[in-house]
C-alpha cells in the first residue's frame, strides 16, 4: 500500500478524518440530550462499504449506532433511512430533507468506494490471493466405551474454513463442539472441531474439512496409533542375543589362538621346517597344553595316508602288541616340562608297542614310515 500511494492520499485522509471527529463529537453532544443523559461514557459509530459482486452488480451500505446499538440505516436504493427508534427518526426526518445527502452517499458507494476497492485489490493481490492448505490431523481419546474424536486443522490461510464431522456420510451439526478459528504467528490460522461417538462406531465417523486452498473438500478418518512396544522390545532382544553370540565368538577364538601358541613345528636333522622337507608326512610336537596337534599332509602322505593321535592305552586294535606285525622305529614326544623316551611309533599297518607313558599321554601314529630317528620333536620327513 505505502509504494502504491503519494503523500497526498495520506493528507487528503487525514484530513477527512479529522473534520469527522469534529462531527462526531456535536452528535454526541446532540444524542445525550435526545436520551436524556448528562453525562457518563457514550459511544458514537459509523460504519460504510461497498462490495462489487462476480457478476458486475454493486453493493453498498452505511450504518450508525449509539452507545453498541442499531440508530439509522441507509438504503442507497430508495435513497432513504431506516430509523431504530424515536430518537432515531428525529434524524431520518432532517436528512432525508436534504436530498443532497442521500444523493452524496448514493455517488460515493457505487463509484468513488468501488473505485478505491480495486485499487485496494490490486495493491494487496499477493496477500489476497495467498493460500495454505491446511494441515489435518484427527485423534481420538477412549473412555469406558465412549470416544472423542477431534479434527484439528492449521497453518491455512485464508481464514475462512469449514470443518464438520460426518456419520455415515450426514453432517452431525448439533452433535459437533467447534473452537474458534485463531491466528498463528506467521499469519496463518488454525481451528478445531470434535465430537463425542461411541467407540464401536468409530468407522463410522469423518472429519470434512473445506477451504479455499483445496480443489475439494478432504475427508479424514481416525487412524489409531499400533502399539509398537512388543515390536521394539523384540528387535532389541533379537539384537542382545546376536551381540552376545558374536562376543563368545571372539572369546572363544581368543582362547583358541592364546592355547595353539604353543605348538609350533621344530627344525628337522637339517635345519629346515617342516614344510621343507620332501617325505609324504610330518610328526609335529607340542610345548605345553594337552598335548600336540596332529598335523597331516594328504600331497605328501598320499591320498590313502593319515595321521591320528591316540591316547594311551586306547590304541587301535590292528596297532595293538602281539598283532604280529613288526615294529618300527619310534619318534619321540615331547611335553615341554619333561624329555620323554621314544614312544611307540609304527609304520602304516605296523604294530606298536609303547612303553609306558610319563607325563604325555598321546602319540602320534602318521600313515608313513619315517626313514630316520627325529630328535627334539623335530618334524621327520617321510
Amino acid at each position: 500500500m505505502v509504494a502504491n500511494v503519494d503523500q497526498q492520499y495520506w493528507d487528503r485522509e487525514t484530513q477527512k478524518l479529522q473534520r469527522w471527529q469534529q462531527t462526531f463529537c456535536v452528535d454526541l453532544d446532540t444524542l445525550q440530550k435526545r436520551y436524556n443523559q448528562s453525562g457518563g461514557y457514550h459511544t458514537w459509530q459509523s460504519m460504510y462499504g461497498c462490495d462489487l459482486l462476480e457478476d458486475g452488480g454493486i453493493r453498498g451500505f452505511q450504518q450508525y449506532a449509539y452507545d453498541g446499538r442499531d440508530f439509522l440505516a441507509f438504503d442507497k436504493d430508495t435513497l432513504t433511512f431506516t430509523a431504530a427508534d424515536s430518537a432515531a427518526e428525529i434524524t431520518k426526518k432532517k436528512w432525508e430533507a436534504d436530498e443532497a445527502i442521500a444523493e452524496d452517499w448514493k455517488h460515493y458507494l457505487e463509484n468513488t468506494c468501488i473505485e478505491w476497492l480495486q485499487k485496494y485489490v490490486k495493491y494487496g493481490k499477493a496477500t489476497l490471493e495467498r493460500r495454505e492448505r491446511p494441515t489435518v490431523r484427527v485423534s481420538g481419546k477412549e473412555s469406558h466405551g465412549f470416544l472423542t474424536l477431534s479434527c484439528r486443522a492449521h497453518g491455512f490461510y485464508p481464514r475462512s474454513i469449514a470443518i464438520n464431522w460426518l456419520r455415515k456420510g450426514h453432517v452431525q451439526a448439533q452433535e459437533t463442539k467447534r473452537g474458534s478459528t485463531a491466528p498463528n504467528s506467521d499469519g496463518t490460522y488454525h481451528a478445531w472441531a470434535s465430537i463425542e461417538a461411541l467407540a464401536a462406531e468409530k468407522d463410522e465417523y469423518q472429519c470434512r474439512v473445506e477451504h479455499a486452498s483445496l480443489p475439494e473438500p478432504g475427508l479424514f478418518s481416525w487412524e489409531p496409533e499400533s502399539n509398537l512396544l512388543p515390536i521394539v522390545i523384540g528387535v532389541v532382544v533379537a539384537a542382545l542375543i546376536i551381540v552376545a553370540a558374536i562376543a563368545g565368538f571372539v572369546f572363544w577364538k581368543s582362547r583358541l589362538g592364546r592355547s595353539e601358541k604353543g605348538y609350533k613345528p621344530a627344525t628337522g636333522h637339517d635345519g629346515g621346517s617342516s614344510s621343507s622337507g620332501t617325505g609324504k608326512g610330518s610328526c609335529w610336537e607340542g610345548s605345553g597344553g594337552p598335548g600336540p596337534v596332529p598335523f597331516q599332509d594328504s600331497t605328501r602322505c598320499g591320498a590313502s595316508g593319515r595321521s591320528d593321535w591316540f591316547p594311551s592305552g586306547l590304541l587301535p586294535a590292528a596297532l595293538a602288541p602281539g598283532s604280529g606285525i613288526e615294529p618300527h622305529r619310534a619318534a619321540p614326544m615331547w611335553d615341554g616340562n619333561a624329555a620323554l623316551g621314544p614312544r611307540g611309533l609304527g609304520a602304516a599297518g605296523s604294530a606298536v608297542t609303547p612303553p609306558p607313558p610319563k607325563t604325555l599321554p598321546y602319540f602320534f601314529f602318521p600313515s608313513c614310515p619315517c626313514r630316520e630317528q627325529p630328535r627334539h620333536l623335530s618334524t621327520a620327513p617321510c
